[in-house]
């Protein structure tokens, strides 16, 4: 074969690879205009060959970077090549792309520098991906920041409560009468009620966010729910130091009643901890345009700008400075806003800047008021119940049992599953409590074998520190009639023994 049909060939081959390239290759003079498009070219920037060829490459170079061309021309002129460089061109619609360009000198027989060859790779989709990996390492980063600014603050939080009940046990220990004790058993009360409401607050929020909270919908009176979250505030074992305003029309909504007394609680709540003592709390409930709306006022500490974007999100707490002194672990907001729109409803926040209060607004559903039903039968009585607890934790069983026996109960304690079945089948309590956790026989297998008995227990209450719905419904399976998950609300016990 000739060197002629050689070369032929060699060119063939190389017009074949530059046709079905997927890359754009392009030729350009040392002036910049095009000498060759590829079939990539018209794909990637949607001109065909015929209406570049002869135009200057400025035509697909967006106006803010056409002075690249002028930088890349000179290193040509000087014989350099420049590789992989990032950069964005346009369109024939207009669109920008990201792309990356190699671009070499094309020599002449005797070596001089006559044009320019381009590879140009559309890398639009690499850069989305960059971008994408970049923002969730941001996201991470972030979320383990928090993760553990949220851990050292739960330490810390939970510290405080059980070093005021450690001191208050000490106290109680070196009591010289009766009337050394109510002080320290105010502190114990007090310290207890709050790591409830952190321990609820948290795992209220987790079960929201998986979708495993159902609500017990039905027409709520407003007032009615204000009227009570101000009672439990004022019936709390933390005293208040403020004035608190109810200003509340008859308002209907279809809400869960327990839940909504929830949102209102923590956004009283919360009015508290940020408003100085001696200043005003107001809550208010309208119908506004077709809605139920409350409103929570404070002259407190006030939002700053930023504060006001993310007071709702998980763990924010506004200024850090302010919060570290108030306690706290940033879920009560968020649980509000996660059960308000469960309700279908929204909630938001206004304040004029730091210094100048918060006004917390909550617009709900707005339905017909239920009719009025007839007060019910007389229960102010408390009648005296026969109880089995059956309690591993001596300590946990014996303060019960005291507890229960001050009320006016007659109560038997069994320290194990094996021994708790063998003293209902003998005593025959109207009650029995049970803790799951137990060595051996544990409380499902207690309720079990209860159940099998001749005589049966009016109500079988499961004590547990686990209270998600799978829980609960493990227990009424094993026989139970009721869940309390522990710490025990001393009010629900009460109002389970007396109903």
């Amino acid at each position: 074969m000739s060197a002629p049909e050689n070369a032929d060939i060699v060119l063939s081959r190389l017009a074949a690879i530059v046709d079905s390239s997927d890359d754009a290759i392009i030729s350009k003079t040392l002036d910049g205009v095009i000498t060759s498009w590829n079939p990539a070219a018209e794909r990637m920037f949607g001109y065909s060959a015929a209406e570049v060829i002869g135009r200057h490459i400025v035509l697909i170079i967006p106006a803010d970077r056409r002075s690249e061309e002028d930088v890349v021309l000179a290193r040509l002129r000087r014989g350099e090549r420049v590789d992989h460089f990032d950069t964005v061109r346009q369109t024939k619609d207009g669109r920008l792309i990201n792309i990356s360009l190699t671009v070499s000198p094309v020599r002449a027989a005797d070596g001089t520098i006559v044009g320019a060859s381009k590879i140009v790779r559309d890398v639009t989709e690499r850069k989305r991906f960059e971008e994408e990996r970049v923002r969730l390492l941001l996201e991470a980063q972030a979320a383990n920041r928090a993760k553990d600014d949220y851990l050292a603050m739960f330490g810390h939080e939970l510290r405080n409560p059980l070093a005021a009940v450690a001191s208050a046990a000490a106290v109680i220990a070196l009591a010289r009468g009766l009337d050394e004790l109510p002080r320290p058993l105010a502190v114990i009360r007090r310290q207890v009620a709050h790591l409830r409401r952190l321990i609820d607050d948290l795992l209220d929020a987790a079960r929201v966010r998986t979708g495993k909270i159902a609500l017990d919908i039905s027409p709520v009176n407003l007032r009615d729910a204000v009227d009570h979250a101000v009672t439990v505030l004022r019936a709390a074992a933390v005293p208040i130091r403020h004035v608190i305003e109810v200003d509340a029309d008859e308002v209907g909504t279809r809400a869960d009643a327990t839940r909504l007394e929830q949102i209102i609680l923590n956004l009283l709540t919360n009015a508290v901890k940020y408003t100085p003592a001696g200043r005003r709390i107001r809550l208010t409930a309208r119908a506004e345009d077709g809605q139920a709306v409350l409103r929570v006022i404070d002259e407190g500490v006030g939002l700053s700008e930023g504060a006001l974007s993310t007071i709702f999100d998980l763990f924010a707490q506004g200024d850090q400075a302010v919060d570290r002194a108030q306690g706290g672990l940033g879920i009560g907001l968020t649980l509000v806003r996660m059960l308000v729109e469960l309700h279908g409803g929204t909630v938001g926040v206004t304040s004029p800047g730091r210094g100048g209060g918060s006004t917390f607004t909550v617009r709900l559903p707005l339905v017909p008021l239920p009719s009025a039903t007839s007060p019910g039968a007389d229960t102010s009585a408390t009648p005296r119940r026969r109880v089995l607890i059956v309690e591993d934790n001596e300590d946990a069983g014996e303060m019960l049992r005291v507890y229960l026996e001050r009320r006016g109960h007659e109560v038997f304690v069994a320290t194990d599953g094996t021994e708790g079945v063998e003293m209902a089948s003998r005593v025959q309590p109207e009650v029995a409590l049970v803790d799951l956790g137990l060595p051996g026989l544990d409380g499902l297998d207690v309720a079990r074998h209860i159940r099998r008995q001749p005589h049966q227990p009016r109500h079988l209450v499961a004590l547990t520190g686990y209270g998600r719905p799978e829980d609960q419904q493990r227990c009424l399976a094993a026989g139970f009639d009721s869940h309390l998950v522990k710490p025990i609300d001393p009010t629900r016990l009460n109002d389970l023994l007396e109903s």
